[in-house]
């Protein structure tokens, strides 16, 4: 039985018998929302320090000038993305009652500095902000506070939305994300360490599975060279590496990606007449270009005439503001080379790191939603009938059902061939299984699904292939893989993976061979 039968059976199962038991509410109402949840897409928190330059990724990822950004601490409440056709905003408070504000009140309801204007923000949980972009449809994201703002309580508005301290029980919908994606500035400090590992003690079982890195702002932070041949994501990526080698970060993220996401999101701001200056500054050659943005304030404000002839000192000043001193030089270097503005967009998303995290987030964790969602709900599951039933106001009926659930839990978990290679999946990520080679190591991520589900991709073959050939290749595989799982003085977790590997293959061989012969 698949896994999607076995968690819609673990589900029906669990509501029937909470059916029959008075005292089953709040069971059976997490078990209908759980439900629910399964057909809703990822949600996918952004959570780091304060002025990590989350709310400006955030901008750059949905490519629209949401969320404000400035030069203080700005995000205050918890602003959770979905899609819809029109813009608008649903305010959940914290005492359980919605109301929907028009999208325009958006900073009113989120910004630290409308709160003498709007005292009501402190008894805002969070913010459901409904937009029509098209990465919502699937993907839904949070974007939170600063986990570390000298504001105590937007810290502990991320923290408790997150469900990572024990505060009071939030909205079902508010509860912890499906996965993570966390904003560095510069590297991973020890702070940044201890609240990531806080997240994934606490929140829904976090793990390179579900959890990325970006390190942002790589074009204004001295790591990028404006002379360097090499642009701000390229400059950033030995030290985005870096922050991989350490111990605790393999085991709590699949990877860090450079960004530079300022210029995305000055981009989607930019006018006729900004459009105008950039065109008029693309006149100048790149060295010479790059001279005179050496010196970023310089550039902004400067009255002399090489400055001039550029564009007035306001609108350079605005450009700097939006794009940065990369963002000018590279468009400015694309208008030279004859693109328009729709093929510069597309150029920039790749170059500023933007377009590898929307791949990554769409591959590594959409390839393997319902699988993430699947561990979301044994977690919260397992921690709700575990409170149940050491609770002594429960019943002995209710304590009957939390034990039937455990027990369907464990044997999903147990028997499902996706979970156990979940299962090798997370020793790998945190070191405890190495592949001998790079072969073994590609048949480990095609077949637990890392470049998607099909069974092309599964088996490492390209699009097209008969299915004959497909059976063919995976009979190849099992035999390779029982070989190995059969081999004399190998690590156990070694073993182990070779088994369930094999095991895998075997399963889509008799698959093949049965649709071959039809």
């Amino acid at each position: 039985m698949s896994l999607k039968s076995e968690i819609y059976g673990l589900l029906y199962n669990g509501k029937r018998l909470c059916a029959d038991c008075a005292e089953a509410g709040e069971l059976l109402k997490s078990l209908r929302e759980m439900e629910q949840r399964l057909e809703q897409p990822l949600r996918v928190a952004v959570v780091g320090m304060m002025k990590a330059g989350k709310s400006t990724f955030m901008n750059a990822l949905m490519g629209a000038d949401i969320l404000y950004t400035g030069n203080l601490e700005t995000t205050y409440t918890v602003g959770w993305f979905r899609y819809g056709e029109q813009p608008f905003l649903t305010i959940c408070f914290r005492n359980g009652e919605t109301m929907d504000a028009p999208f325009e009140e958006l900073q009113k309801w989120s910004v630290r500095e409308y709160e003498k204007e709007n005292p009501g923000i402190h008894d805002v949980k969070y913010l459901i902000i409904h937009y029509p972009s098209e990465v919502l449809k699937q993907l839904e994201f949070i974007d939170t506070p600063g986990l570390n703002s000298v504001y105590g309580t937007d810290a502990e508005n991320t923290l408790d939305f997150l469900s990572i301290k024990g505060s009071e029980e939030t909205v079902y919908e508010a509860s912890a994300a499906d996965a993570v994606i966390y904003a560095f500035s510069k590297s991973a400090a020890g702070f940044d360490r201890e609240i990531l590992q806080a997240f994934h003690s606490g929140g829904a079982g976090a793990s390179p599975i579900n959890s990325v890195g970006i390190l942002t702002k790589v074009d204004a932070t001295g790591i990028w060279d404006i002379f360097s041949a090499a642009t701000p994501v390229e400059a950033a990526k030995p030290v985005a590496d870096t922050v991989m080698q350490h111990p605790d970060m393999k085991n709590l993220l699949f990877a860090v990606f450079p960004v530079c996401a300022k210029v995305m999101e000055g981009y989607a701001k930019l006018t006729a007449r900004d459009w105008e200056a950039l065109y008029s500054v693309a006149r100048t050659d790149e060295d010479t270009l790059a001279d005179l943005l050496f010196d970023a304030e310089q550039f902004a404000v400067c009255g002399e005439a090489e400055f001039e002839k550029l564009a007035p000192a306001p609108r350079r000043k605005r450009l700097m503001g939006m794009l940065g001193q990369y963002g000018i030089l590279e468009i400015a270097k694309l208008i030279r080379s004859g693109k328009k503005p729709d093929e510069i967009e597309t150029i920039l998303k790749e170059a500023c790191g933007i377009q590898a995290v929307r791949d990554i987030l769409l591959s590594h964790f959409g390839n393997r939603v319902f699988l993430i969602k699947s561990r979301y709900i044994f977690t919260h599951l397992r921690a709700l009938t575990h409170q149940l039933m050491h609770d002594p106001e429960s019943s002995a009926g209710l304590r009957n059902i939390c034990e039937e659930i455990r027990e369907e839990i464990d044997g999903i978990m147990s028997s499902v061939q996706t979970l156990k290679e979940l299962k090798i999946l997370q020793m790998y990520y945190n070191g405890q299984v190495e592949f001998f080679s790079e072969e073994e190591k590609e048949d480990f991520l095609c077949v637990t699904g890392e470049y998607g589900r099909s069974a092309e991709a599964r088996l490492g073959m390209k699009e097209g292939c008969t299915v004959r050939q497909l059976a063919r290749r995976a009979r190849e595989k099992v035999d390779f893989w029982h070989e190995r799982a059969s081999g004399f003085m190998l690590p156990g977790a070694y073993v182990e993976a070779a088994a369930t590997l094999a095991r895998s293959y075997e399963q889509m061989y008799l698959h093949l061979s049965a649709l071959s012969e039809e």
